[in-house]
């Protein structure tokens, strides 16, 4: 007896073929294409030999975090880079990062820039413009907690691109608790006028860019809002002054679009504290690295 041909294998087959290749396209598209590429991003402070608290990063632990963001396949990159990349499509390495650094201690230099620069890796540090190379607070006198870097300190390490550079702010990291500003970060104050908070901030922003300028390499075009406080009217008028990139506190994965200039505003940062280790920055890296994590296009 003759076998009876199976005539719907062909067609299944086929459909299965161009469904598989479908999803490919839609990973592919979404990950180097026009629905851009994902961006994590985290935020480390200052840097101790050991240490007990949470924001404060122990240097055993940070290696401990390199190493294993290096053996899992991920790539620093600079501000540079991912502007480059929103620009003009420069392409980012595969599985990119934006490390990042607030205030400016000095260990971000001595603790942590070795270890950078011997997984090849590199990172942005946000500079308190005021504190810049000084010894104490200059409103109170009151000497710093923890040391901070002069730009000339940051040089050899921002030549060879292992820092860079950027802005925390030039004297606004502050509260309005503190009694000398009046006010909470970047934010407008009660009964400002727009035409006075809006000199405020460009101010701020000229005495930050004056302060580095001839001191260390690179451009500065990227801030930190201090303590996360931020506001769209704050961010237009910091888009006027210069800053093509900015960071804030808050806890979400960034989607970068080619083209598209203003998604490089407001990114999330991960906060890294010390009890983080290295297997769980890997796991949040790669879960902020997910397209199912990025919004699809408009």
């Amino acid at each position: 007896m003759r076998k009876r041909k199976c005539g719907w294998k062909a067609p299944v087959l086929l459909l299965l073929a161009l469904t598989l290749f479908l999803q490919m396209l839609e990973l592919y598209h979404q990950t180097h294409g026009g629905a851009g590429q994902m961006l994590p991003v985290l935020m480390y402070h200052h840097f101790e030999e050991t240490s007990k608290e949470g924001t404060v990063v122990s240097s055993a632990r940070f290696r401990e975090q390199v190493a294993a963001m290096h053996a899992a396949g991920f790539h620093a990159v600079s501000v540079p880079q991912v502007i480059a990349y929103v620009e003009n499509g420069t392409p980012l390495p595969e599985k990119p990062v934006l490390i990042t650094m607030d205030d400016g201690y000095t260990s971000n230099l001595t603790i942590a820039a070795p270890v950078l620069e011997e997984y090849g890796m590199c990172a942005t540090v946000f500079v308190i413009g005021i504190n810049e190379g000084e010894d104490a607070y200059v409103h109170s006198g009151e000497p710093f907690w923890q040391e901070r870097f002069a730009y000339e300190e940051a040089a050899p390490w921002t030549e060879k691109g292992v820092i860079d550079a950027q802005s925390h702010t030039y004297d606004m990291h502050q509260l309005e608790s503190y009694g000398y500003s009046g006010r909470d970060g970047v934010l407008q104050k009660d009964g400002e006028s727009q035409a006075d908070y809006r000199r405020a901030l460009l101010e701020d922003a000229e005495a930050c860019r004056q302060r580095r300028q001839g001191k260390v390499a690179g451009d500065l075009n990227a801030l930190a809002y201090p303590f996360g406080y931020y506001s769209p009217e704050a961010d237009e008028i910091m888009k006027e002054a210069g800053y093509i990139l900015t960071v804030t506190i808050d806890d979400r994965p960034n989607r970068l679009r080619i083209g598209e200039m203003d998604c490089l505003r407001l990114l999330g940062r991960v906060n890294v504290t010390d009890r983080m280790s290295g297997q769980d920055v890997v796991d949040r890296l790669e879960q902020y690295s997910s397209p199912r994590m990025m919004p699809r296009p408009e």
